[in-house]
């Protein structure tokens, strides 16, 4: 996604499309691979010099906030963020760290009666395949 792409998708979501916002969604969209915001920061950085973490984390939370990444707490205390804001599952490998998406049907939960849901999350962990046969 070009960031003439990212701009119009902001403009239909009524959303500000900032240099900051911009940048940090596109390498989001371009990197599926659950990045922190430390991994998030070094690269926006690489094109945007100026660009503090203070700036990457307000855009963070300004892009989850409208609902175009989701945070992802699988596997440990650091945050990972996930552009695919579709409902599916994440698996954490405990040995290389990596986490991977998964699609999951979820059924409707009993005992929410009068709850708003927001967000959906299915977290496993385990070993993945590539660690699994080292």
């Amino acid at each position: 996604m070009n960031s003439q792409d990212i701009i119009s998708l902001f403009k239909e979501m009524n959303f500000r499309a900032t240099p900051q916002r911009i940048a940090v969604y596109a390498y989001l969209y371009e990197n599926r691979t659950h990045p922190d915001v430390l991994d998030i920061y070094a690269n926006v950085k690489k094109q945007h010099p100026g660009f503090s973490k203070t700036t990457v984390y307000n855009a963070l939370n300004a892009l989850i906030e409208k609902g175009l990444i989701i945070p992802v707490t699988a596997g440990g205390d650091c945050v990972h963020y996930d552009a695919n804001v579709e409902t599916h599952g994440h698996f954490y490998c405990d040995v290389c760290g990596k986490i991977y998406d998964f699609k999951t049907e979820l059924p409707a939960a009993q005992g929410l009666e009068g709850f708003s849901v927001n967000r959906k999350n299915v977290y496993y962990s385990g070993i993945c395949p590539c660690c699994k046969n080292k």
